[in-house]
């Protein structure tokens, strides 16, 4: 560690405050703001709790940029078709894994209701968050996230970033 950074020490409340953070945006539709909760370069996946048993590489959805982050975002607000929706998380405590001076691997468990404009309410998404936060210029920020759905069938496409 350099004497610049010799001061700041990651926290577990600065890391679960990102996760707070970064579950708002996305339950708030501010979806331009995703890609600034992550370091450059960052991984963003989801996968199923079956392809991370079996060691399977395969992803529903990846992203290893944020170039790729913010041309989701693009895609979504004006290229993607889908019946639009919205998103309410409810998250568990975080689960501190592993832990130094500058990063923290962390797990939270989720459950992911959509809500549809004609009212229609279900349970979209369960699962867990798989996190490795670093702290970047007094900032925490996710250097990956890995979705771990509980089932391996997903109703619908994903458009949105769970």
């Amino acid at each position: 560690m350099n004497m610049s950074n010799a001061m700041e020490r990651i926290t577990v409340a600065q890391a679960r405050q990102l996760i707070a953070d970064y579950t708002y945006t996305i339950d708030d539709g501010v979806l331009s703001d995703w890609p600034t909760y992550f370091t450059e370069p960052c991984i963003y996946r989801i996968t199923t709790r079956q392809n991370e048993e079996m060691i399977m590489p395969l992803s529903i959805m990846l992203c290893d940029n944020q170039a790729m982050l913010y041309d989701r975002v693009e895609a979504i607000e004006k290229a993607n078709i889908f019946e639009p929706h919205y998103y309410r998380h409810v998250l568990s405590d975080s689960k501190v894994l592993e832990m130094d001076d500058e990063s923290i691997r962390m797990e939270t468990s989720f459950t992911c209701v959509r809500t549809m404009l004609d009212g229609r309410v279900t349970l979209f998404a369960s699962g867990r968050y798989s996190d490795h936060i670093v702290l970047e210029q007094g900032r925490c920020l996710f250097r990956t996230r890995k979705v771990v759905l509980d089932s391996s069938k997903v109703d619908t496409l994903i458009a949105i970033p769970l």
